[in-house]
């Protein structure tokens, strides 16, 4: 299936999610008696129309309210990276100033939970007898059970105990849930996802669309809810009758055994392709499809790229060019947290220049940056880049610094159509290092998982380089700590493994440290203090009481008469 059939199909998903939320918000005034009705039950009886209800599904992940814009914004508040702007903070929960009624708590809960009613309704009503082969049937089922799985997995990420809703909500009596325990929860995601890797088809075969789920996926999201399992909240010591630490390392295994996946050659090409709209089945598992939409008259992409890549200024008119609104800023932990070989990494994630371009000066100029400058942002998903980035001065020479890496045409301001990795082949591998470092200590096989990336990254192995960083558990699991940060960074996941590994707090520190004494940690206070206070206001404001997850929505409180308010909110 080609790309453009691909979002063809998801267009339509969105249409028809779009024609049932008008459906259902008609006024009872009204007082109109409809002349034909929709039954969920004979929705799904074609390949159409079930292709056209996953799009709607996955249309969950891709809106504004999942990873194309909120789940960005309130992953802030790490080591990683802090809020940029000091004004109109709409997502107050990577700045730990939120409340139940903050439009990301409410619109996060809202957006995923459609999303599971929408697996709930594809599970009750697909059909096995409309289809001739049973492999089939059994595949759509796996996608819409993952889907759920990964839902539910994302909403305990961010709120732990949550109702646990395994039918369609057909009126407001059925919202009065109390939440269940996580360990119930988890068992859920697991039943989801070990379903979804039995019958999920792989990556690479004959009938796979990229863009779905597939086995491999499924294996990998398994090792996530197991490893999640072992850290905050549960910290349990067996789940699903396994010691999780073990089962998080076999399904790795699974995925590394495999033969179909491996890393890219080049860091910098796996997000060339996500920007450039291509999919690159071994490197990425699992990612969000996007769409420009320009050419349609429709911003179904997301905001990846607009905000979270390089300062472009423009000031005047300006067409087909990738502007970026700074918004988020990596902390000044980036600038040591490097080896010095790491270079490539290290520009790609945190290029240390800025460009501006205006009606004065048409071909713009590209300025170095320290990590407390405005305009000082992530680089990972930018759509554009210098000319000659490893030379500043020759790219001004040339006022030609910019070379545009997005490919739809025209180029939309706000929307892009950068895709979002959600599972990489380097997660996977990082995730069996730290499985089996638990389990005994960093064995060869741990440690060659991790010089897999960094011999990607042209760096040498651990043991020549570190020897101390494999000298033991606790000084390899550091290096685990520090490498999920360098090779996963801005990607979502940073702020969820601090919270399971009981980190957050400790790196909210470093995080206020680094910018606190800033050039150099540890030496003589430097700059002005007051004017960067806002840059560390995660750190001022964490509550480790309160802030390891979300509070309930205000709104889903008042609706749900079995949801009580967390504690402290």
């Amino acid at each position: 299936m080609t790309m453009k059939k691909i979002k063809t199909i998801y267009t339509k998903g969105l249409l028809i999610l779009g024609l049932l939320a008008i459906c259902t918000s008609c006024s009872d005034a009204l007082e109109l008696e409809p002349e034909t009705t929709w039954a969920a039950e004979e929705f799904y009886g074609n390949e159409t129309d079930i292709n056209a209800a996953l799009a709607g599904i996955h249309s969950h992940l891709s809106s504004y309210n999942g990873f194309g814009f909120t789940i960005q914004q309130m992953a802030m508040g790490t080591d990683e990276s802090y809020k940029l702007k000091s004004w109109n903070e709409r997502f107050p929960a990577g700045i730990m100033s939120h409340n139940p009624a903050s439009e990301g708590v409410t619109a996060l809960y809202q957006n995923f939970y459609g999303g599971i009613n929408n697996c709930n309704n594809f599970i009750k009503y697909i059909d096995p007898a409309n289809f001739e082969e049973e492999e089939d049937y059994n595949n759509f089922l796996g996608e819409a059970r993952f889907l759920r799985g990964f839902f539910y997995y994302h909403l305990t990420l961010w709120y732990n105990e949550i109702p646990l809703r395994l039918e369609p909500t057909k009126d407001q009596s059925s919202n009065h849930m109390a939440p269940s325990p996580v360990e119930v929860i988890y068992q859920q995601i697991i039943d989801d996802f070990t379903f979804a890797a039995e019958n999920c088809r792989s990556a690479f075969d004959a009938k796979y669309v990229p863009g779905h789920t597939n086995s491999m996926a499924a294996h990998a999201m398994l090792a996530k809810i197991y490893l999640k399992a072992a850290g905050y909240p549960l910290q349990a010591s067996e789940i699903n009758g396994k010691n999780p630490y073990q089962a998080a390392k076999d399904h790795c295994a699974i995925i590394m055994n495999d033969g179909n996946h491996s890393l890219n050659s080049s860091y910098k090409d796996v997000f060339l392709n996500y920007i450039q709209n291509r999919f690159d089945l071994s490197e990425t598992l699992f990612e969000v499809a996007y769409s420009n939409g320009t050419a349609l008259g429709l911003n179904i992409g997301g905001r990846i790229g607009s905000f979270n890549g390089l300062f472009y200024g423009i000031n005047g008119s300006r067409i087909n060019e990738p502007v970026s609104q700074p918004e988020i800023s990596p902390g000044p932990v980036h600038e040591y947290i490097y080896e010095e070989n790491d270079s490539l990494r290290s520009h790609w994630n945190n290029p240390r220049y800025g460009a501006n371009k205006n009606k004065w000066n048409p071909n713009g100029v590209v300025t170095p940056k320290n990590a407390l400058d405005w305009g000082y942002t992530i680089g990972k998903f930018r759509r554009w880049d210098a000319a000659y980035p490893w030379d500043i001065e020759k790219t001004n020479e040339q006022l030609n610094p910019i070379i545009t890496l997005e490919t739809p045409t025209p180029v939309n301001q706000n929307i892009t159509g950068i895709n979002f990795p959600l599972i990489r082949f380097s997660d996977v591998l990082l995730m069996f290092a730290e499985a089996a470092n638990e389990l005994d200590g960093p064995t060869a096989e741990a440690v060659a998982a991790v010089d897999l990336i960094r011999n990607r990254a042209g760096i040498e192995n651990l043991a020549i380089v570190k020897p101390d960083a494999v000298a033991g558990k606790d000084a390899f699991f550091s290096e685990i700590v520090d490498e999920r940060l360098r090779e996963l960074c801005f990607e979502g996941h940073r702020k969820h493994d601090l919270i399971r590994w009981g980190l957050l707090e400790e790196k909210l520190q470093e995080l206020y440290e680094s910018i606190y004494y800033y050039p150099a940690m540890g030496n003589t206070k430097a700059g002005n203090h007051a004017a960067n206070a806002y840059k560390y206001r995660a750190y001022t404001r964490f509550d480790p009481s309160k802030h390891l997850s979300l509070p309930y929505p205000e709104q889903e409180v008042l609706i749900n008469n079995l949801l009580d308010q967390k504690p402290g909110w």
